[in-house]
């Protein structure tokens, strides 16, 4: 299974967001979102018109009217600040990511070969990685407040189809009262029915707005699933990548000056070429050979350390290496009579670590003339 790129994960997350900001999950059917949230504390009573118009008698057979109403009512000020912070979140997580990608390219500028390259592929794709968790806040914020305003919208419908009923219910119940007299109270007995009708349409109305809402809802949700699965998927990511920068063998190198001249590190394998004092090379490369030549020029590959014998001549390698000096010079292992050598681990012209490998290096060093 090919590994996901972090740059697409982070474009899908911003695609999410955007459609949440947008409201694009809102139906027609709420008119619009764009009543403010503080709407949704709203206390109203539209029911208690009624009794203000001395039909109270009628106020508990449409009581049901008003149950909707106060499931709708919630705390503005608690879902404010649940939204604000989301979205604080978010804005330093991105700032963060913001921060790793301005200090990453300036800081490896001078590295050179394939470890560099890999790193600075695989911190760009850290910093995505981080904004895209960012951007994921963002749209859980977004979310939340957008909620919250639609259901403020949902509840500012349905108080306005309740005062709709009453105000059609305090018209009949007027119009029964001014003919109680004259019909000896049966206008009246004919027209609490009818405002209990009443009442009962505009119900349906109102169950239907909550469906509306709740099919919004459901629109929400699925954007938040997506955005928790971006995130979930963006974690996996950030792991693999740590556990692959964990599992190379390589690391980045630079470009320096030996002891005795100048080494270029290139990409694995480390090519190195350095000059001697009497004119001989060191180079680095996958074969690692090794042959003596006479006094005036010297070639010997290796990687890493370096010796001096007694001739000046320079060996690379690393690991060990066993010297052969001149007649009547015995040989030793690191070091000869009369020469200076030494070995060391993983070190290279240059000062950058390279893979660790291990080599047994043979040099035969003739005396001279």
């Amino acid at each position: 299974m090919s590994t996901p790129n972090a740059g697409a994960l982070l474009s899908d997350l911003k695609t999410t967001t955007q459609a949440v900001q947008n409201q694009d999950w809102v139906s027609a059917g709420i008119g619009g979102a764009s009543t403010a949230l503080d709407l949704l504390g709203a206390t109203s009573d539209p029911l208690s018109a009624l009794t203000s118009a001395g039909f109270g008698m009628i106020t508990e057979l449409v009581r049901f009217l008003e149950d909707p109403l106060k499931q709708l009512q919630g705390n503005p000020d608690a879902v404010a600040t649940h939204s604000q912070g989301f979205e604080d979140g978010g804005s330093q997580v991105s700032s963060v990511a913001d921060d790793y990608r301005q200090s990453a390219a300036p800081e490896t500028s001078e590295w050179s070969g394939s470890a560099a390259s890999g790193y600075r592929d695989t911190s760009a794709q850290h910093a995505d990685c981080v904004e895209a968790v960012g951007q994921a806040s963002t749209a859980v914020s977004s979310a939340v407040a957008g909620a919250g305003k639609v259901v403020a919208k949902a509840q500012q419908e349905v108080g306005g189809l309740i005062s709709e009923a009453v105000g059609q219910i305090i018209t009949l119940m007027t119009q029964a009262l001014a003919s109680a007299q004259a019909t000896f109270g049966a206008s009246v007995a004919a027209a609490i029915p009818q405002a209990v009708q009443i009442a009962t349409d505009y119900g349906q109305r109102i169950a239907q707005k909550l469906g509306v809402l709740l099919s919004d809802s459901q629109n929400l949700l699925q954007l938040m699933t997506s955005v928790l699965q971006g995130v979930e998927a963006v974690t996996q990511l950030m792991t693999q990548l740590s556990e692959g920068t964990k599992n190379t063998g390589e690391e980045p190198t630079t470009s320096g000056s030996g002891p005795s001249g100048s080494a270029t590190v290139g990409a694995d394998p480390y090519d190195n070429t350095t000059s001697d004092t009497d004119g001989s090379t060191t180079s680095g490369s996958d074969n690692y050979s090794t042959n003596g030549q006479d006094t005036a020029s010297s070639t010997a590959s290796g990687q890493g350390t370096y010796g001096t014998g007694h001739d000046g001549s320079t060996v690379s390698g690393q690991g060990s290496y066993r010297a052969t000096g001149p007649e009547g010079v015995p040989a030793g292992s690191g070091q000869s009579a009369g020469d200076s050598g030494t070995t060391g681990a993983d070190s290279h012209d240059g000062g950058a670590s390279g893979p660790k490998l291990t080599v047994s290096v043979e040099v035969s060093l003739p005396g001279p003339n």
